[in-house]
């Protein structure tokens, strides 16, 4: 009854309270949202936990050399790789499951990044041919529901159901008319091997780890038939799954000794842990901190001033109530009630506004 009688009293430490709340609710969404942002960004770019880029035995003496030149760029081939590949040498790789047998990586996958052409509207269109294992992408790499229309489980059943089926970027799609269903051809080349090739559309996506809306339009298709038609393996990168912060350094060395030409891998973990050092973005979150802290600050005092000065204004009053009977126990629970109605009432106000205002402007 007293805060109905005398509202404007503690209309400013109410008003204080929920500006403070506002800010803190946007600032945390705010910091969520560029952790977010940097986890999407540093996934999407490696692909999984870990890249590896692996090189094969190869027939050819100059193999190495080759490998060298492909792998650096994850399986893409250079003028001179394929100058020296003019023989087309044969590949050996050992099976991608022995990844597993060291202990901090649960998942292993391959995925093979090779040139391509695509047939639309009569003419070819360079491209890039992603190869993947259907059963074994989606427990490695990493993914997110809107990356797509389907769900990747859906994708994956759909080149299980077609050997010969491939995944198409849906902007690119529409720009050529061509549907889910339809037939094209596609031309894969890479180490001094080409493959003609017929394939049915089975799938479409809007995103594909690893793979930028500047960069060719992307096929996404079986490995192992690729492999059939080309009539061997070709080398390829590997993306693996870990355990939670593992010696990156000591699984690379136990890969390697168990036969594993590894010629350079990525890992998102230490790339974010790289982007949370730079000096910019520790100043951001410094500013955010500070700014909420002087806030706080602020509200606490300015209640503790509010608590002072009511007790002083209403002194006769609660010497009346106290003369009445009432005990010093119920007098501090009178109080401490209408304060703690203050905070509820501000809490609420202030985490409603502040995360109505994240959501008009924070993405």
């Amino acid at each position: 009854r007293y805060l109905a009688r005398d509202p404007g009293f503690y209309t400013t430490p109410l008003v204080l309270l929920i500006l403070t709340l506002s800010l803190s609710s946007f600032t945390a969404s705010l910091a969520q949202t560029l952790d977010n942002h940097l986890y999407d960004q540093s996934y999407y770019r490696t692909g999984a936990d870990v890249r590896l880029v692996e090189l094969g035995r190869s027939s050819d003496v100059s193999g190495e050399g080759i490998g060298a030149a492909a792998g650096a760029e994850g399986g893409t081939t250079t003028a001179g790789a394929a100058s020296a590949a003019a023989e087309g040498p044969s590949w050996v790789f050992l099976p991608v499951s022995e990844h597993l047998r060291v202990p901090s990586i649960t998942g292993a996958t391959r995925v093979g990044d090779f040139g391509a052409s695509v047939q639309v509207q009569g003419s070819w269109q360079e491209s890039t041919f992603y190869g993947i294992d259907r059963v074994d992408f989606p427990k490695a790499a990493y993914w997110r529901r809107d990356f797509a229309p389907a769900s990747l489980g859906a994708l994956m059943n759909a080149l299980a159901v077609a050997p010969d089926g491939i995944l198409m970027q849906r902007e690119f799609m529409q720009e050529n008319t061509i549907r889910v269903g339809d037939a094209i051809q596609v031309r894969v080349s890479a180490y001094s091997q080409r493959a003609d090739l017929s394939m049915k559309v089975v799938g479409e996506f809007d995103y594909f780890p690893t793979w930028y809306e500047d960069d060719p339009p992307l096929l996404v298709g079986n490995l192992d038939y690729l492999f059939e038609q080309v009539g061997g393996e070709m080398p390829y990168d590997v993306w693996v799954h870990t355990i939670p912060n593992p010696n990156f350094e000591q699984m690379v060395t136990d890969l390697r000794a168990l036969d594993f030409s590894i010629l350079d891998w990525q890992s998102s973990t230490i790339r974010i842990a790289r982007e949370q050092e730079k000096p910019e973005r520790q100043g951001l979150f410094g500013v955010l901190s500070v700014g909420f802290l002087a806030a706080a600050l602020l509200t606490v005092l300015g209640f503790l001033l509010y608590a002072l000065f009511s007790f002083r204004r209403r002194f006769i009053e609660l010497g009346t109530l106290r003369a009445m009977g009432l005990s010093p126990m119920q007098m501090t629970t009178f109080l401490a009630w209408e304060l703690a109605f203050l905070i509820l009432l501000g809490l609420l106000a202030g985490t409603f506004l502040g995360a109505l205002i994240s959501e008009i402007f924070i993405p």
